[in-house]
């Protein structure tokens, strides 16, 4: 009797521990939450984010998956106002811009995060207040409408310019100070073969068009001009200017006009992005361009080698002004009022800011490119070549929030970051800087809906005008005539109410 009764017990005590949750067998793994997102991807990389280790990793600590819809820069603005038109929403937005005045304040297309930060994010929101860093962040109705992206890198202007050393030796040239020297240097690596190659292939000047990292914009700065993609600037005496109608512009337009017509500028830099210009550079066949860095770009490095930043020179008597950039939080992420998962969006998010996470999605894996120091900081091993990092991280396309007394005090800038620093230091020193950061008016300020609907309004209008304006201006020249029916046309799209608005909104963030 007593034996039946053991046997009892031990039926029942297999029957209990073949139950679910009970000791002796593993719980079942709960099905990942799955997300979608339109994600931002640099023009000149190819990135996977579907199938990238950072993110495989990240999965499985969060269970969290994103399907991601890659689009590339030059699309995304375009890609965006579809996506919303459409009535298709993913849920989250990441990287890339997004104007939350129009979806978030006006259309109400983006959730307010205010009452989830603290929550379901609380890395990141304990950064916030860190040198002041989340006070932009807010939209003009108070809410906060996206996850703010801060990577403070020591760094004051965009794109810095290049001249290439081994070319001038061989001809036994100086480094130009003057718009004259500079374009005499052009003339002698046109016709010189610096290359040595016994071809007439040298293109002394290579650039893109509209920005200010490789493009022509930059060049405006030698005519003390600080042009950059906004078209507006302020002064020290709160006055806000608008590029196109400063003394200096038309003579910087004769100039490229002239570096055109004697092919001492590439006139495809008319149409040619980032990658084709890359690709030229690498020809050995550019003596002179403006770019962001040397090191760990899309240049090879027997190219690099041969070329040193030179200060940007001045023309006609006038100080040579580059534009100011500044600490600005960007655009990280935002989630859609069709997110049915917020909370698990958020903690995604969140396991993002955290410190070697972060420093990880920037740099490569800790043990491979990025290694923990005894002094508790992280630094870079080393950098691979030609950005092959970006097939394992998402690095600037990923999530980043590191204002700069926290970022000091756990990294120890990459080679290429100190590069870029260096030249920064050297462009301050030299006093080649706007005073004011035009990114105050373009990025910090805050602005009513209203006021940025309509510059964006005016802005696609104005850009439209000043864009083939230098093309016709580069390719067939300038004269008073056409200079002066420019000039019309700009007053015509907006330009005063366009700099009135930049104005007014500047006022009121000095007073306040």
């Amino acid at each position: 009797m007593q034996k039946k009764k053991r046997w009892g017990l031990l039926l029942l005590l297999l029957a209990a521990l073949s139950l679910p949750g009970c000791a002796g067998q593993e719980p079942e793994k709960a099905e990942p939450v799955s997300l979608t997102a339109l994600q931002y991807e640099l023009e000149n990389q190819s990135v996977d984010f579907a199938n990238m280790w950072f993110f495989q990793q990240l999965e499985e600590r969060t269970g969290v998956h994103v399907d991601f819809e890659e689009v590339k820069d030059p699309d995304w603005t375009t890609r965006l106002s579809l996506m919303f038109a459409s009535n298709d929403y993913k849920d989250l937005i990441l990287r890339g811009s997004l104007d939350t005045e129009d979806y978030g304040v006006s259309q109400h297309l983006l959730v307010p995060l205010d009452d989830y930060l603290e929550q379901y994010m609380p890395t990141y929101a304990a950064r916030l207040a860190l040198d002041g860093a989340g006070d932009a962040i807010p939209s003009s109705d108070g809410h906060s409408y996206y996850v703010g992206f801060l990577l403070s890198q020591n760094i004051n202007t965009d794109g810095h310019f290049f001249i290439n050393r081994q070319w001038l030796d061989r001809l036994g040239l100086s480094v130009p100070t003057t718009i004259e020297e500079l374009t005499e240097v052009l003339r002698a690596f046109r016709d010189g073969d610096p290359n040595g190659n016994g071809l007439r292939d040298e293109v002394p000047y290579q650039a893109t068009f509209d920005d200010c990292n490789t493009g022509i914009y930059s060049t405006f700065a030698h005519w003390g001009i600080p042009m950059n993609e906004w078209y507006v600037f302020a002064d020290e005496e709160g006055r806000v200017h608008f590029a196109p109608e400063e003394d200096g512009f038309r003579a910087c337009l004769e100039w490229l006009h002239l570096l055109c017509e004697e092919k001492l500028l590439d006139v495809e830099c008319i149409t040619q992005g980032s990658n084709l210009w890359g690709a030229k550079v690498n020809t050995d066949t550019a003596g002179y361009f403006s770019y962001w860095r040397l090191s760990n770009t899309a240049l090879r490095q027997e190219i690099t080698d041969q070329f040193v930043c030179m200060l940007p020179v001045s023309a006609e008597g006038r100080q040579a002004q580059l534009g100011r950039l500044m600490d600005v939080v960007e655009f990280g992420a935002a989630l859609t009022v069709h997110n049915e998962h917020i909370e698990d969006s958020l903690r995604w998010l969140d396991a993002q800011m955290e410190t070697e996470t972060m420093l990880v999605a920037q740099n490569g894996p800790v043990g491979d490119t990025l290694r923990l120091r005894e002094d508790g900081r992280y630094e870079v091993v080393y950098v691979p070549e030609a950005n092959e990092l970006y097939k394992t991280v998402p690095v600037l396309c990923g999530q980043f929030f590191a204002p700069a007394t926290y970022y000091a005090s756990v990294y120890e800038p990459a080679p290429h970051r100190q590069e870029k620093s260096a030249y920064s230091a050297y462009y301050e020193q030299a006093g080649v800087l706007e005073p004011v950061s035009h990114r105050i008016l373009t990025h910090v300020m805050p602005k009513t809906s209203e006021e940025s609907a309509r510059i964006n309004q005016l802005y696609t209008q104005l850009k439209s005008v000043i864009d083939s304006a230098l093309v016709n201006f580069m390719t067939t020249g300038v004269t008073d005539e056409s200079f002066s029916a420019f000039l019309t046309t700009l007053r015509q799209a907006g330009s005063e109410e366009y700099r009135s608005l930049y104005q007014q909104s500047y006022d009121r963030y000095l007073a306040r």
